[in-house]
């Protein structure tokens, strides 16, 4: 009887390790296998505007813009905060896609909402499709993103950093 005892533990302690062992494998299979940015896969709208960021830039973040038809009001719909280092050149560049009513616009504001820097030239109105900023002050500043004339549209946002 006591050996039985012993055997019919052993297998269910088998049993236990066989299935923890079954569980940490399906994790890394999703963690891995799932998610595209662990696994190798890439978006192809995100690999393309990041081509567009120049050999010269390495990729920081990327944002997916999308919004509806919104009030004209000067105030942008997208907004985030992003931390800043000090000497350190930025390049923020915005890819619309091709059935957007408007083009994707960008400005980072300090915390008390003073414009550091816009893709919007103020003289002509025209949007940049990038825009490059050499911080002089370390912080937390909140990027702002829109589609020209509050209109709709879908894009993309890089921030990526200069290299030198």
């Amino acid at each position: 009887m006591k050996n039985l005892f012993k055997l019919t533990f052993t297998g269910l302690s088998g049993l236990c390790n066989n299935l923890i062992q079954y569980k940490a494998a399906f994790g890394f299979f999703f963690i891995f296998a799932l998610h595209p940015a662990l696994s190798g896969q890439s978006d192809p709208v995100v690999d393309k505007c990041i081509s567009s960021c120049g050999s010269d830039a390495k990729y920081v973040k990327d944002y997916r813009i999308q919004l509806g038809k919104g009030i004209v009001s000067g105030e942008f719909r997208f907004k985030t905060n992003f931390s800043l280092r000090k000497n350190t050149t930025y390049r923020f560049t915005m890819c619309t896609d091709n059935n957007s009513a408007g083009q994707l616009v960008c400005k980072l504001l300090t915390k008390e909402n003073e414009v550091v820097i816009s893709s919007i030239d103020e003289n002509t109105g025209k949007a940049n499709p990038s825009i490059d900023l050499t911080c002089h002050k370390s912080g937390i500043y909140l990027l702002c993103y829109d589609f020209t004339q509050s209109q709709s549209g879908s894009g993309i946002g890089i921030v990526s950093v200069i290299i030198k």
